[in-house]
């Protein structure tokens, strides 16, 4: 077919005109990947830090002989800074409902048999027979003599109470064998404290420790002390990212030679804000690679509740936040245990009446939520020479016993 010479010379210019009309956008071009790497990277993220490397578990625990009879330290060891000031408050509202999240049926099965990438969920973590949630701090010293430990266990008993958190002095070995024989024989969880003065590494054999204690039955050990609180910290401040770094150390020899590590127990009082150091530290336990970590943790908190109402978001009950701040991390809950709480007045019917709300909360608690305890059952009457916390304990050097123990942990059992 033959096109005229007009018409080819119009098409031409038409054709010119397209692709000039094509070139008048002056596209950027796309980044390539050496530009890409080449941008700047945030700086918002936890700081990269050394992670220490693994410890292989002994595969046969270590049986202790039963003691013969200990030489009591008698040594005061200050437990908590935590600055409890009581808050006024209107009448208390009695009734509550706690916050359950349903969640997929988790595999349950023995403790042992979880490898270190398992996640235990909390409905397979130890809880004493007859379990009822009602826990007690031990009196605050790293030993007593066998006629204390016998009292007060018998107290234990005679109150109902199913755990209880006791001071080991960092990795000692021995010193509290009788007082952990005792609870366990009686039915009760002991929780085992390793106590240390500031955030540094633990001295002493941490693997042969918990062999020997895990032998015995103690299953929980708590890392640390109110890290959110300046003077818990040898540096003088609070640093989420370096407690992160000095709990995931000794967390991996808890975990590989059979123990349960524990991690928080955080201040409400603190100077650092405790939801966000709980928040920060959980960053920072991801950012380093310790995350697996959390799969055979617990958290502990110090729910310290003073006279406020009993509906009170940050005082019983603020481990519900702890629980919104974890499960925004991990995508599921902690086990929760309590190793300090409790209300403190001078009229003792107020703390009657707060403590049985309290313990009176566990029959129908969250499910996550496995114990709550009151700071303490003793002080100068259980061998201490520190007259500081005198005042919060329910039996007393001078003979004096707190109302509440009568009144309400002799009568109530569940």
């Amino acid at each position: 077919m033959r096109i005229s010479w007009p018409i080819t010379v119009g098409l031409l210019f038409l054709a010119v005109g397209l692709l000039m009309g094509c070139q008048a956008v002056d596209a950027a071009p796309l980044p390539t990947r050496a530009v890409a790497a080449a941008l700047p990277v945030p700086t918002n993220s936890v700081p990269a830090t050394f992670t220490a490397s693994v410890v292989t578990a002994v595969a046969t625990p270590i049986f202790a002989a039963p003691r013969a009879t200990a030489t009591p330290t008698n040594t005061p060891f200050i437990p908590t800074l935590t600055p409890f000031t009581p808050r006024p408050s209107d009448t208390p509202t009695p009734t509550l409902s706690p916050l359950i999240t349903p969640t997929l049926t988790p595999v349950i099965k023995p403790i042992d048999q979880y490898a270190y990438q398992e996640v235990i969920p909390y409905e397979a973590f130890p809880v004493p027979p007859g379990d009822n949630g009602w826990g007690m701090h031990w009196i605050p010293t790293v030993s007593q003599d066998q006629g204390v430990v016998d009292r007060f266990v018998a107290e234990m008993v005679k109150m109902h109470i199913k755990w209880v958190v006791f001071l080991n002095d960092g990795t000692d070995i021995g010193s509290n064998d009788y007082l952990v024989d005792q609870l366990v024989a009686n039915g009760i969880m002991p929780v085992m404290r390793l106590y240390r003065n500031g955030v540094l590494p633990y001295d002493g054999d941490v693997a042969g420790m918990v062999r020997h204690y895990r032998a015995k039955g103690v299953y929980y050990f708590q890392l640390y002390n109110e890290p959110n609180v300046n003077d818990e910290n040898h540096q003088g401040f609070a640093n989420p990212n370096q407690y992160a770094i000095a709990w995931a150390a000794t967390a991996r020899i808890i975990v590989a030679n059979g123990g349960l590590p524990g991690i928080g127990a955080f201040s409400p009082g603190g100077a650092y804000n405790h939801y966000e150091f709980l928040d920060r530290t959980l960053r920072a336990l991801e950012f380093n690679g310790d995350g697996a970590l959390l799969n055979h943790a617990w958290l502990s908190v110090h729910n310290y509740h003073g006279t406020r109402p009993y509906d009170d978001p940050d005082g019983f009950l603020l481990f519900r936040k702890y629980d919104e701040i974890v499960r925004n991390h991990l995508g599921r809950s902690l086990p929760m245990v309590g190793t300090e709480g409790g209300s403190y007045s001078d009229n003792p019917d107020t703390v009657t009446d707060l403590l049985a709300y309290q313990y009176g909360y566990m029959r129908d608690a969250e499910p996550y939520f496995l114990a709550f305890s009151y700071w303490i059952v003793a002080n100068q009457a259980g061998g201490s020479h520190d007259a500081a916390w005198e005042w919060q304990a329910l039996f007393r050097a001078s003979g004096y016993v707190h109302p509440v123990v009568g009144d309400f942990f002799y009568q109530n059992g569940r």
